[in-house]
Formats: C-alpha cells, sequence, structure tokens
C-alpha cells in the first residue's frame, strides 16, 4: 500500500504487519471523534450609498481525522442581520480546480497536511484565512513532520461611517421612511364621532322638515375617510325599528375621503394632487364644512373616544353642543 496516496504519516499512522503481533485498528476507530480546530476568518466587501465597506466574519475550522471532513462554522451575533452558523456542512471538500478529478486522486479533496496556520484554504469560492489553532491540534501536526506557523492577528473591519460623513459621500442622503403600516397598527378600529346638521335654510323649495335634518358623521383615523349617515335611521336601528329598505337610503356619504372644495372636471391623474382633504384638525364644534357642495354644521360630539381625542390632541375642553338659530 502506497502510503502518501493513502495520506499517511509515520507517527501517526504506525505501519501494520501481521506479525507484529498487535490487534489492527481500524482509522475510523482509531480517531474517532478526534478533531483539529482551526481558527479563521473571510472578508466580505460591501457597496452601499456611495461607499464601501469590508466585513470581516471570524470562522471555527474543524477537521475530522476519523472520515477526513472538513465543517465551518461562524459564531452567532445575535440581530445580526445575515445568515450565520454552519457555513460549511460536515463532507468531504474538493479544491478548488479538482472538480473533474476522480475520486480516488489523493489532490482531488482537501487534506488535514494541506492545512496550517497563516495559509488560506478556498472552499465554494469563498477563501478562509486560517489564524491560529488550538494546543492539540498544534501538537498533533508537529508530531508528523509538520511545522506550525507563527499565529497571526485577525483584521478590523472597516468601522461605520457616522451620519454626516456618509450623507457627504453619497449624492443624497436617505431620507427616513415610516412603516406602511405604522398608521394602521396605531389608529385601527379609531372612529370620531359628531353629531351635525344639513343646514338648507338658505335654499329655496325646501320643506320644513329638510331644512335642518340631523346625521351622524363618522372620521376614520386609519385612513381619513368620512362617513355619513341618517341620525333618524341610526336612533331607530338601536330601537330595534329597523327597515333593510331604507339601509341604502340612509347613507348621504359613503366611505371616502372627502375633499375641502367640490371635485373638479379632472382630466389627469395629476389633478388629484392639488385636492385638500378634511382632517381631525377641521372638524371642531361649530364649524362648518362642505360635502360636496353641502353646507353641514358640527353641532355635538358622539362619544367619550372622540372627547379625550380632542382634549389630547389639540388641548380642547369645551364639547358644549352648539345651537342654531
Amino acid at each position: 500500500m502506497d502510503r502518501e496516496l493513502a495520506g499517511l504519516s509515520p507517527p501517526i499512522y504506525p505501519p501494520y504487519r501481521a506479525d507484529s503481533g498487535r490487534p489492527f485498528v481500524p482509522k475510523t476507530v482509531l480517531y474517532d471523534r478526534l478533531t483539529l480546530r482551526f481558527d479563521g476568518f473571510y472578508v466580505e466587501d460591501s457597496v452601499a450609498w456611495g461607499y464601501s465597506r469590508r466585513t470581516v466574519h471570524p470562522v471555527k475550522l474543524c477537521y475530522y481525522l476519523e472520515d477526513d471532513t472538513i465543517s465551518v462554522h461562524e459564531p452567532v451575533t445575535p440581530n445580526s442581520g445575515r445568515p450565520q452558523g454552519k457555513l460549511v456542512c460536515r463532507h468531504k471538500v474538493v479544491k478548488s480546480g479538482h472538480e473533474n478529478d476522480d475520486d480516488e486522486n489523493p489532490q482531488k479533496f482537501w487534506h488535514w497536511k494541506d492545512l496550517n496556520v497563516a495559509s488560506d484554504v478556498d472552499i465554494f469560492g469563498r477563501r478562509f484565512r486560517l489564524t491560529n489553532c488550538n494546543q492539540w491540534t498544534r501538537e498533533f501536526l508537529m508530531s508528523a513532520g509538520i511545522e506550525v506557523n507563527a499565529p497571526e492577528d485577525v483584521p478590523e473591519s472597516n468601522p461605520p461611517l457616522k451620519k454626516n460623513e456618509a450623507a457627504s459621500r453619497s449624492r443624497s442622503a436617505p431620507q427616513p421612511r415610516s412603516h406602511p403600516l405604522k398608521k394602521f397598527l396605531e389608529h385601527d378600529g379609531q372612529i370620531l364621532r359628531f353629531g351635525c346638521i344639513w343646514d338648507r335654510r338658505g335654499e329655496e323649495g325646501v320643506s320644513v322638515d329638510e331644512r335642518m335634518k340631523p346625521y351622524v358623521l363618522r372620521y376614520f383615523l386609519v385612513d381619513d375617510t368620512i362617513h355619513i349617515t341618517d341620525a333618524e335611521f341610526e336612533s331607530n336601528q338601536k330601537r330595534g325599528l329597523y327597515c333593510s329598505n331604507r339601509a341604502q337610503e340612509a347613507v348621504l356619504l359613503r366611505r371616502q375621503r372627502l375633499p375641502k372644495e367640490p371635485r373638479p372636471v379632472m382630466t389627469s391623474p395629476a389633478d388629484a394632487a392639488d385636492l385638500t382633504f378634511y382632517d381631525p384638525q377641521d372638524l371642531i364644534l361649530g364649524n362648518v364644512i362642505s360635502v360636496h357642495g353641502r353646507r353641514f354644521v358640527l353641532v355635538e360630539t358622539g362619544d367619550e373616544f372622540t372627547r379625550s381625542f380632542y382634549r389630547n390632541n389639540f388641548d380642547i375642553v369645551d364639547f358644549t353642543p352648539v345651537e342654531l338659530d
């Protein structure tokens, strides 16, 4: 048996002779759970916002003597935002440029004789630099006649750029962006409720009952939409006098964003950008709002949540109902 082809060394793999009187011990039994452990690192370059950054990732390379397999593990950093842990699963690793060689070729796979401190190991296109090893690994390699190099220091990563420095290196500094679901999570289910009057006293041909008809206005904070329904219909609905035939008639304004001015005839999507819509600071008791040309007066707040909202956000403490003459 050719010892070099088998990758054996006299101090580590003593020759077996049938007449030596010693029992034969397989390699997998002799070196069971014996591992060479090396410290190392690999470098990752990244480019963002017009500047480059070099990040050094420390790793642990383990060589298992029982079956000549290798595994590489990167210590996990909490909340790093990138995959870590096991980078190379335990198996025989093929050297770069020997992918098409026969499996019987001893030069195809990485062997423990190829590993040393202050040397590079290319695994699947990534270069790992070995910087140190533990004491048992050092003694093992030295007993095999391999001169172990002196340990190396792990280089430091480029320090993160300061905010002003990063902004000066980029053409435009990144602007803070709010999460698209932030408003939904904060205001889902929150509704401002008002009692209002459709004031039609200045119109001709309107009956007495229709001149000052009460309605209920709801403002949905989650998407700044407004919904207006008939107050009499809602009152009857609470008392159980619900009529399904009048459900559609009771809705004066379906839920939508309400512009402050009547919508003009739009000829392009750019025309909608000039519209201004009602928001909570416009809905104050006594204010008059225009609902597509109709004059509505806010006369009362509908519930305690609405009053607490204006009390906390606009310092309004007077919620006395407004009486119209």
